[in-house]
């Protein structure tokens, strides 16, 4: 820029002296007289020469202009890249520092571990760590209590009922949890019953398996497990595939395995339960072994045949929760057992569940096979039921007044459909004794050679609380296991600490 000015002025001083020579040459011009137009052509010349200097000196003011410009955007750049280099420079000071740190702090960790290994465990901290492994204990009591007033115009009974189920669930850690249910009831006479139809040790081996030791509800199907708790059961009865002639035992002793995977987006899922247990026996009051004989509680110890049951579930979930489809449930169970030594018992069936805001529906095929000594007919059983419900408290005001709006929208209407095929029913076998949800024996009132049994329930249920239905439905779904519930208090306490 310096030496572009020095040009410039060099050739400024050029013209002005160009510029007085010729103003000289005028005057002496004039004095001589001698050249009058000549001094008027140098006057010209000299005019155009400054207009040229002037239009010279502001193109050299542009370009300089320019030129500075470009050199301060330069000097800009310069000071970007200069602070860059200061704040990397500054980072890797702060890494460096931190590295050293950790590393400090990881020595006198080791040494402190050091130093705890070679003085031994105390006994404090030895109960501090087997105390966070194992949990803390939790006793939760639940059940149910059940009574009603019976009356039957056919056998012209009436009386009162009573039964109390209490359930006992002990956690001892976060992976262990014992079940157990005690039925009391209160049958003919001036005593009382008490059983225990569950009875057993869940292990969660991980987030997606568990192992049943024990006593449970037969996972067969979705009926004994799911639904057939008093406090679950939206009827009043059972359906008739699993009322006094169930087609299969409606518990065992035994042990499970159980689980489930997702498989697809969210809400799509499957789950499956595999079993062995003692299996099936049939009333042994009976000197032989005859066609439509019912099926004994489960034995405690399987004398009644050298072999055990063994029985499969597996279900499907195929609609995703985002589709807002509501929730589908299809699911296939086998049951397979000896009755005697050489006699098998062969069960399967298929059942779906359906559930969309107010609506749920259900229902299950299922049919038996029992194999029977030489001379004996076949005993086949077919068994089914459909039933539905829905909650009133979706429907719009219905301008009764609010107190009559407020009762029918606290109702929900319950439709089922059931129904059993077999060859013969024991007419010795028959029960009239009335107790809860039952008025008499489901087994058909006729004694014809191949009996058959229908019954439609129609049924309003009073809902006082909405949320506190939904939960009863959720745990209707979910009763068949306690995991989910185990999971998630174990991933809220590690939450909070």
């Amino acid at each position: 820029m310096n030496g572009r000015m020095k040009l410039i002025a060099q050739n400024f001083n050029a013209a002005w002296r160009r510029v007085v020579a010729a103003l000289l040459l005028i005057t002496v011009g004039a004095r001589s007289g001698s050249a009058a137009d000549g001094g008027a052509t140098n006057l010209l010349q000299i005019s155009q020469q400054l207009q040229r200097l002037k239009a010279y000196e502001t193109a050299e003011e542009r370009r300089i202009d320019s030129d500075e410009q470009l050199i301060q955007e330069l000097e800009g750049r310069l000071e970007q890249v200069d602070a860059r280099d200061r704040g990397l420079a500054t980072t890797t000071q702060q890494l460096t520092t931190t590295n050293n740190q950790i590393k400090e702090q990881t020595a006198q960790k080791l040494q402190t571990l050091q130093s705890r290994l070679d003085s031994g465990t105390e006994t404090s901290v030895f109960d501090s760590a087997m105390g966070r492994y194992f949990g803390q204990h939790q006793f939760t009591f639940a059940g149910a209590a059940a009574g009603a007033f019976i009356y039957d115009r056919q056998s012209a009974q009436n009386s009162f009922a009573f039964v109390f189920e209490p359930l006992v669930l002990y956690k001892l850690n976060d992976w262990m949890l014992f079940e157990a249910e005690i039925e009391a009831g209160l049958p003919r006479g001036s005593g009382a019953d008490f059983g225990l139809p569950v009875a057993t040790a869940q292990i969660f081996l991980n987030d997606y398996l568990e192992l049943n030791l024990g006593k449970f509800d037969q996972p067969f199907g979705d009926w004994y497990e799911a639904h057939s708790a008093l406090w679950v059961n939206r009827f009043v009865t059972a359906p008739l595939p699993y009322g006094q002639e169930a087609l299969v035992p409606p518990s065992d002793l035994g042990i499970q395995l159980r689980g489930s995977a997702q498989w697809g987006e969210s809400g799509q899922d499957v789950d499956y339960t595999i079993w062995a247990a003692n299996g099936p026996a049939y009333d042994t009051s009976l000197p032989r072994a005859v066609v439509g004989q019912t099926l004994e509680s489960p034995t405690n110890l399987g004398v009644q045949s050298n072999g055990r049951a063994y029985g499969a579930r597996f279900r499907v979930y195929p609609l995703p929760i985002d589709a807002n489809l509501g929730r589908l449930e299809v699911g296939a169970s086998t049951y397979n057992g000896k009755w005697q030594n050489a006699h098998w018992l062969n069960a399967w069936g298929v059942d779906f569940a359906y559930l969309r805001e107010n609506l749920q529906a259900r229902g299950e095929f299922l049919s038996a096979y029992r194999q029977m000594p030489a001379g004996s007919s076949a005993d086949n059983r077919q068994g089914w039921y459909v039933q539905a419900g829905y909650f009133l408290q979706g429907l719009p005001p219905l301008h009764l007044g609010d107190a009559i709006d407020d009762a029918i929208h606290r109702l929900e209407p319950l439709i089922r459909y059931s129904g059993v095929n077999q060859g013969a029913i024991v007419t010795d076998e028959v029960t009239t004794d009335p107790a809860i949800g039952f008025s008499g024996s489901d087994g058909v009132r006729s004694r014809t050679a191949a009996p058959r049994g229908r019954r439609f329930h129609l049924q309003w249920r009073e809902h006082p609380d909405r949320e506190a239905d939904r939960r009863d439905r959720q745990r209707s779904r979910d009763s068949d296991s306690t995991r989910d519930r185990i999971l998630a208090n174990k991933r809220r306490r590690e939450a909070l600490d």
